[in-house]
């Protein structure tokens, strides 16, 4: 709000005085925010200074003090070199001497080495006057150096700026005791024997300071903008104020006044404006008006009684403070008692706000309302002056959506999805939740992201209806028991000898069973210790702990009994194993399922075979023909190869011929295309001799550039921005909850996952980012909460395997992350989770080129970026009210967010 503020202040000042080219000399600013008509000529800001320039605060505070002013044109033009007959322009001005400028009659003559401009003629002379600078000074500067142009035209540089400044602030005295210590600066041997001191004085006053790099460069021009935080940060120094600028302490403060003391007690006050500014000690940028407290040293500049700007000094608060519920409020005897059962006077006059500084009345006070009640320590008196009404009992019924859960403080913060306004209120154990179809739930089942309408009584929430739930991830541990008949329920118990639980299944639930490609939940069997993903209610991964399928590949086949059915096998390291072989075995060759009886006549000794093994029983053997594993060494000289299997076997093979190389978007592929580390597949020859084939397995996820759906393929790019085409006909395609797709699900500026076999997709999953708003942050366990474009808040859990990214780029922390922040968040093909956080700024709007689907938006200062592309589902909204980009017209303040450098988000 602040910003806003400034910028319409901004936009209604007509600026038509000048410094330099053709002047035009102290000319009125009119506003339109004026509170009377004796306010009329107010100088607020300039139209070329954005609201979050870095020196409007200083720009802002010298343009309404009349110190600075701008070009014919009303603009300011803050990065243009300051010269120096403008420098001594601003100090006259900021020392009060403009009635002895306006009152010189004679034109002063300068030294031939001394030129100034005419407008400027009577103000240097005002300089050499009151000793700002003197003529034998500048004719040495001019002897030892080739100044070119006009003496008064030259750039000023640092180090003089340092010297006019700091004898505009009555502080030479303090230069000429630091003139022969050195500078802490790199360059400190570039300073000047002269204004060294002067250098030293500015920089212990805080009035100037050097460089990220060291330097202070001396001999470097100052910006009219550098020129206006100069002047700006040395008021504090002067002796005698500017005119219009008032000092002292804060006595009160309303939405539409201002009270200050100054140091001899006597107290007076201003009237607010709706486009003053406030800013504090910590930092340049604008504060809300809430964060001055009473007894807070400040600085305002006023004009006709007005206050435009005003500014903390000292952020001390000298004030006897006692914040409580009010129990009662005696009108007769003028006593507050407050749930600590003391009671407070208070003065005749005190003054009564809101936290928002409205005024109130004493009979506005209502009994249980938290107040603060204040007394001022610098005034000698036992009464209390004023009260801050900080919360009135509730009594509502609302919506939200819950932005903080505290269940073991019983405490609730909410927020308005259309203002973005948020509060806090308790709960007891009492509170009455259901869902929408009144089915009554505890407090366990409600969750941050949660959208409710409550009702709140005497400011407690009583009542809570779930009307559109968060998406909220749980994991459950348990031992496995037995499925219901119909499938859809998996019953568990989480300790043993205790109830069973009951969990409901997805549609399509995903089962790991280490060592067991494509495990499905008919492989679980009963006492296996389960891990259970549960999002909304409901069972979407089923992970097997305690149970393994062991992999034995290209075990060689020693002997078989057909009588006793004793199968004999020896691994790749020689070892023998045998196994009993039960009529339940699958048995596979060359892709078909065999029956048991054909197992002796085609599985004979010698042969090599793939063994999948639980707990010492062979649940399947195939012939083997393809070994999966990891590359662990690629000899290309000895023609070796080595395969890790899954299962941890190393097996060698020797490469009799180069075979055929098989690499994701990498047609005619050699051997020389490997790498140790690759995920592969050994085709082996019929008699299992020879490598015929290797192919690489590879899981990427590519970005959605372009879909064709009559063509059956889609336009990516990987990470490394390389673009591909690739054909999807006949591709399984799913979701990320495993439900079906097709192509034209792909969106552009998607994500989506593919499963290449060498070059062939073999499955693509669609990955859709969530996109929104930041509504908690939770640094402890690493989790946060999203409000998405549509309104749907959804629970993202981080935990350790995560990155943030400031648009994509620049590593982040998790602490990082904050409320109201854009993010988009997706996994990447290992599962960690991606979190980019949107570049936010807030620009004028030019035009929508609907043609180009593009934004241009106007230069705040040089070398700011006008153009951006847009997302294709950009969200476009003024509030809770959506909008079209066509609806954006030249000169709209908005906020921008991008990601992957386009526009995600405008907001209005």
């Amino acid at each position: 709000m602040k910003n806003k503020k400034l910028a319409s202040a901004i936009v209604s000042s007509l600026i038509i005085t000048s410094l330099a080219g053709t002047p035009v000399l102290a000319a009125s600013v009119t506003s339109t925010t004026s509170t009377s008509s004796s306010n009329s000529n107010v100088r607020l800001s300039f139209p070329d200074v954005s609201s979050d320039y870095w020196g409007i605060r200083h720009i802002s505070k010298l343009a309404l003090e009349g110190i600075i002013q701008g070009y014919e044109d009303g603009a300011y033009r803050a990065e243009n070199s300051v010269s120096q007959q403008d420098v001594l322009i601003m100090a006259v001005r900021m020392m009060g001497f403009q009635a002895d400028v306006d009152a010189m009659t004679s034109e002063t003559v300068f030294p031939d080495f001394m030129l100034v401009d005419k407008y400027a003629r009577n103000y240097v002379a005002v300089a050499l006057q009151k000793g700002l600078i003197s003529t034998e000074e500048e004719k040495q500067r001019s002897a030892g150096t080739k100044p070119t142009g006009v003496w008064g035209q030259q750039k000023a540089t640092r180090e003089w700026v340092a010297e006019v400044v700091i004898r505009a602030i009555g502080k030479a005295s303090l230069a000429s005791s630091l003139s022969t210590s050195a500078t802490s600066f790199t360059d400190n041997n570039q300073i000047s024997s002269t204004t060294l001191g002067f250098v030293n004085a500015a920089v212990s006053l805080k009035i100037v300071d050097g460089f990220e790099d060291g330097t202070f460069q001396p001999k470097g021009a100052v910006t009219r903008a550098q020129m206006a935080a100069f002047l700006s940060r040395s008021q504090k120094q002067l002796t005698t104020l500017p005119d219009h600028v008032v000092t002292g302490y804060m006595t009160s403060l309303t939405s539409g006044s201002i009270g200050i003391m100054d140091k001899d007690g006597n107290t007076s006050t201003y009237k607010l404006s709706p486009n003053t500014v406030f800013y504090g000690t910590a930092n340049d940028t604008a504060i809300s008006p809430k964060d001055l407290q009473e007894t807070n040293e400040i600085s305002l500049v006023q004009v006709n009684g007005t206050a435009y700007f005003v500014e903390i000094t000292s952020d001390v608060v000298h004030m006897d403070v006692h914040e409580g519920q009010l129990l009662k409020l005696n009108l007769a005897t003028m006593k507050a008692t407050l749930d600590d059962f003391e009671s407070y006077d208070l003065a005749s006059d005190v003054a009564v706000t809101d936290v928002n500084g409205r005024g109130l009345s004493l009979g506005d006070i209502v009994t249980g309302s938290t107040i603060q009640i204040r007394k001022s320590q610098l005034v000698d008196s036992d009464k209390y002056t004023s009260i801050v009404v900080k919360q009135v009992p509730v009594n509502k019924t609302a919506t939200g959506d819950i932005q903080a859960l505290d269940k073991n403080a019983m405490q609730m913060t909410l927020m308005d999805p259309a203002s973005g306004t948020t509060e806090s209120f308790g709960f007891s154990s009492n509170l009455v939740a259901t869902l929408a179809d009144n089915t009554l739930i505890n407090v366990d089942a409600i969750h941050v992201g949660d959208s409710i309408e409550y009702t709140v009584k005497n400011s407690e929430i009583v009542k809570i209806v779930v009307k559109k739930q968060a998406d909220v991830g749980t994991t459950v541990e348990g031992t496995f028991k037995q499925f219901t008949d119909d499938k859809s329920t998996i019953l568990i118990n989480k300790t043993s000898g205790k109830t069973v639980d009951a969990y409901e299944l997805s549609d399509n639930p995903r089962v790991v069973i280490n060592g067991l490609a494509n495990a499905s939940i008919y492989d679980l069997a009963a006492g296996d210790q389960l891990k259970l993903d549960v999002l909304n209610n409901k069972v979407t991964m089923i992970t097997v702990t305690n149970r393994s399928i062991e992999n034995k590949y290209f075990a060689k086949i020693i002997d078989y009994k057909d009588s006793s059915k004793i199968l004999t096998v020896t691994d790749t390291s020689g070892s023998p194993s045998a196994y009993i072989l039960n009529d339940g075995i699958t048995v596979m060759y060359n892709g078909n399922k065999l029956p048991f009886s054909s197992f002796s006549g085609i599985f004979t000794p010698g042969k090599y075979v793939d063994l999948l093994v639980s707990n010492k029983t062979v649940l399947q053997i195939q012939m083997s023909s393809q070994l999966d594993g990891v590359l662990t060494q690629l000899n290309l000289l000895t023609n070796d190869v080595t395969l890790k299997t899954d299962s941890g076997q190393n097996l060698t093979f020797k490469l009799n011929y180069a075979p055929t190389v098989e690499l994701a978007n990498k047609p005619n592929s050699t051997l020389a295309d490997l790498k140790v580390g690759d995920n592969v597949s050994l085709i082996l020859s019929f008699d299992q001799s020879t490598v015929n084939k290797i192919v690489t397995s590879k899981t990427t996820v590519f970005k959605t550039l372009l879909i064709n759906p009559n063509l059956k393929q889609a336009t990516v790019m990987d990470s490394a921005n390389t673009n591909y085409v690739i054909p999807l006909d006949g591709v399984p395609i799913v979701r990320a909850d495993g439900s079906s797709a097709t192509i034209a699900d792909l969106a552009p500026d998607d994500y989506v996952k593919m499963t290449f076999k060498g070059l062939t997709v073999t499955r693509a999953e669609i990955i859709t980012p969530i996109r929104g708003k930041v509504t908690a942050v939770n640094a402890a366990t690493t989790s946060l909460t999203v409000q998405d474009f549509t309104g749907k808040s959804q629970v993202i859990s981080a935990g350790s395997n995560f990155s943030v990214k400031l648009n994509g780029g620049i590593d982040w922390s998790f602490s990082s992350i904050k409320v109201g922040d854009r993010v988009q968040v997706m996994k990447d093909a290992t599962d960690k989770i991606l979190i980019q956080v949107a570049v936010a700024s807030q620009r004028q709007i030019d035009h929508y080129s609907s043609s180009l689907n593009q934004l241009y938006v106007k230069a705040a200062s040089a070398g700011d970026r006008t153009t951006y592309n847009l997302f294709p589902r950009a969200y476009y909204h003024n509030g809770s009210t959506i909008v079209s980009p066509s609806s954006y017209v030249s000169g709209d303040l908005v906020n921008l967010y991008v990601l992957d450098d386009k526009i995600v988000e405008v907001e209005k």
